[in-house]
């Protein structure tokens, strides 16, 4: 390992590049990163165990073999088991331009723009096209270093090779899921969407079931198996991760807790308080110290 290729680790959030940006770190991560999203896509390559992404609310346990791919917009927050832990991992981030710009001469990456990404973020490839990513993962890191004038176009070529595999490794893992079991999963994502877009709204069980003609029961059931929680604990932290989200970025505690579906502001209190460590007023103290210290906090771990 070249070690050279290492960026220490820092708290900038935001992308300084409008095409990509890539980073090998190798260090004592914090123990817990606070859900948040981009605008932009963040790819992460897990090189330990011990490292958990929850993603919209659903929790991926990580380790070498896997990556995990963040469409822009996806509240997602990271994990590290063991205290103390030394992580290693890359991470590259995409403008969604950059993304884009690249799809026109090679359409298979488009499958990682598409809602079928939505619930799918991890990916395990084949051991074999793993070992070929990571070989482009320390290209781009070469490119980075040496900056001489065809790196641009290098990391072109490189990062489009890059994305052509993971998109062949994600088509590979749907085409897997049986007929029945590929259109409940998109059955379920559509409850999914549809308690996502209305969060002010009241949501119940008993009415999610009756809109998307499904028993109550089998609803819960198949919609623990493709998130990992049941719809009520889904509508809760969706609620909690939007509240967040906006007052991060600058919104009224008041105003957030309605706008997201909270009628009590003691119970949403409690439930901010509990999920994230922290008070809603807290979580607004930072986020208003954020701004006066911009850049802002790093969400990959």
């Amino acid at each position: 390992m070249n070690l050279s290729y290492v960026s220490p680790f820092d708290v900038r959030q935001v992308m300084q590049r409008d095409d990509f940006e890539i980073f090998h770190r190798m260090d004592t991560a914090p123990g817990f990163i606070t859900p948040h999203s981009h605008n932009f896509y963040e790819i992460y390559f897990p090189r330990t165990e011990g490292v958990s992404y929850i993603i919209e609310g659903k929790r991926c346990r990580l380790g070498p073999g896997m990556l995990v791919v963040i469409p822009p917009g996806e509240v997602h927050a990271s994990d590290v088991n063991e205290p103390g832990l030394v992580v290693e991992r890359f991470v590259l981030w995409l403008t969604p331009s950059f993304v884009e710009s690249l799809t026109g001469l090679l359409p298979r990456i488009r499958n990682l723009t598409g809602q079928d990404m939505r619930g799918r973020n991890l990916i395990t490839p084949d051991p074999e096209t793993y070992e070929l990513m990571i070989g482009l993962l320390f290209s781009l890191l070469h490119e980075k270093q040496l900056n001489d004038v065809d790196s641009a176009s290098l990391n072109r070529l490189v990062v489009a090779q890059l994305l052509i595999h993971i998109s062949r490794a994600f088509s590979a893992a749907a085409s897997g899921l049986p007929r029945r079991s590929s259109q409940r999963y998109k059955e379920i994502m559509g409850v999914y969407d549809y308690i996502s877009a209305h969060l002010k709204d009241p949501l119940s069980v008993s009415e999610l079931a009756e809109l998307f003609f499904m028993d109550k029961n089998t609803l819960t059931r198949q919609f623990k198996l493709a998130t990992g929680m049941t719809p009520a604990e889904c509508i809760r932290r969706r609620r909690l991760d939007a509240a967040y989200t906006m007052i991060s970025h600058g919104a009224g505690i008041t105003e957030s807790c309605h706008e997201c579906g909270f009628s009590d502001y003691s119970a949403f209190y409690r439930a901010f308080r509990q999920t994230y460590g922290i008070s809603p007023s807290a979580c607004a103290a930072r986020a208003r110290d954020s701004v006066k210290l911009e850049p802002a906090g790093d969400g990959n771990i």
